[in-house]
């Protein structure tokens, strides 16, 4: 009662400042309005803000950390001596159908396996060792920005809903928006080829620990980058959830929608525990998990805005592959068996059923590259 009695002079001052005010000074304006409200949230409420903010926290260290930081060594380690250059041999075949060139293959297979925000970062790491070219660079970011299988089926499936099942339809359908961004998104070939650069990551003394040494502190850094903007969003969330406004919405699935596109893991908690149907809930994980949610657009944005890439455009982009994330995932529920589909919980995992859904994986991955091969045969 006391934020809201208070929020009232400060909504009639900014109105005052915003009346005869250039773009750029509104935004610095509310900006600065909004960071003002919430440190005085805090100082009223220290209690809500430390139990979200420590929170985040034990989010990072016991859901995040321990597989991100070792995949980010590894990974590291891999570009370090020359894994773009093998990657392209092996896995180029996986960037033809999203029309990028095979040098892009290592980004794909980290951000498959690592999930947000890995694909972006290393991403940047090509464009800024000149590997790729500035719009395959935006192209990129946008195909190669999804979920990591560990959160989605571990967390999601296995851990919120009970069940590997549903969470390797939710990992088909994230797979298989960022394949559709890759057909969707236009293209234009660039004027000029650019080779991979032999030996550019490579030391000529091969020294491993300088490698390990350098590939340890990157991942540290980028660690710690990333838990302050888990730590962040999850006081903002701390902070929404005792709003006046947030408790006052009855409807379950606007609340979690409201939290999901901040923090899509507080989003997917919520729905699993609503009272809604088991397809609805499906529906609503896929886009949440698709689109990322702002916590994670900022932590991919941490690493490309200083590139000048639009936000606008990247943020649409995003939305609409929510939006075919929950499409494709309707699709995969409706040819289920029906009887698997309603177990959310207790769900026993069969080998039919991972026969089933690994080849829904294979059959997703398979159409785009045999079509583009016929396409190219027919011209």
């Amino acid at each position: 009662m006391v934020i809201l009695i208070l929020m009232i002079p400060i909504i009639f001052l900014l109105f005052l400042l915003l009346k005869k005010t250039t773009p750029i000074k509104s935004i610095n304006i509310l900006i600065t309005a909004v960071c003002s409200l919430i440190v005085l949230f805090i100082i009223l409420s220290p209690e809500i803000c430390f139990k979200f903010s420590i929170n985040g926290a034990k989010l990072f260290f016991y859901n995040v950390f321990p597989y991100v930081f070792p995949f980010m060594i590894l990974s590291n380690l891999i570009i370090y001596y020359g894994g773009v250059e093998i990657y392209s041999k092996f896995l180029g075949i996986l960037c033809k159908p999203q029309k990028l060139p095979k040098n892009t293959a290592i980004v794909l297979a980290i951000s498959a396996l690592c999930g947000y925000p890995l694909g972006a970062k290393y991403s940047c790491d090509l464009y800024e060792e000149g590997i790729i070219d500035f719009k395959t660079f935006e192209r990129i970011i946008n195909i190669a920005s999804n979920a990591g299988p560990l959160f989605i089926v571990g967390s999601v499936g296995t851990s919120m809903l009970g069940s590997r099942h549903s969470g390797y339809i939710l990992l088909a359908s994230c797979y298989a928006s960022c394949i559709l961004m890759g057909i969707l998104i236009p293209y234009k070939a660039p004027k000029m080829h650019i080779d991979i650069k032999k030996n550019n990551n490579i030391q000529s003394e091969n020294n491993f620990g300088v490698s390990i040494k350098k590939s340890v502190e990157n991942a540290i850094q980028v660690s710690i980058q990333l838990m302050g903007f888990i730590v962040f969003f999850s006081l903002l969330i701390g902070i929404l959830k005792n709003s006046i406004l947030f408790k006052s919405i009855q409807n379950p699935i606007v609340k979690s929608l409201i939290l999901g596109c901040i923090e899509m893991t507080n989003g997917c908690s919520i729905i699993s525990t609503s009272q809604i149907s088991f397809e609805l809930k499906m529906l609503s994980m896929s886009f949440l998990i698709c689109f990322g949610g702002f916590c994670v657009i900022s932590q991919i944005y941490s690493f490309v805005g200083k590139y000048k890439v639009s936000p606008v455009k990247f943020i649409l982009r995003k939305l609409v592959q929510g939006f075919l994330g929950s499409l494709i995932c309707f699709i995969l529920i409706s040819f289920s068996p029906k009887n698997d589909a309603k177990y959310t919980f207790n769900f026993q995992f069969s080998k039919y059923n991972f026969t089933l859904y690994y080849t829904y994986l294979i059959i997703i991955f398979l159409v785009p590259i045999f079509s583009s091969k016929f396409s190219r045969r027919k011209h």
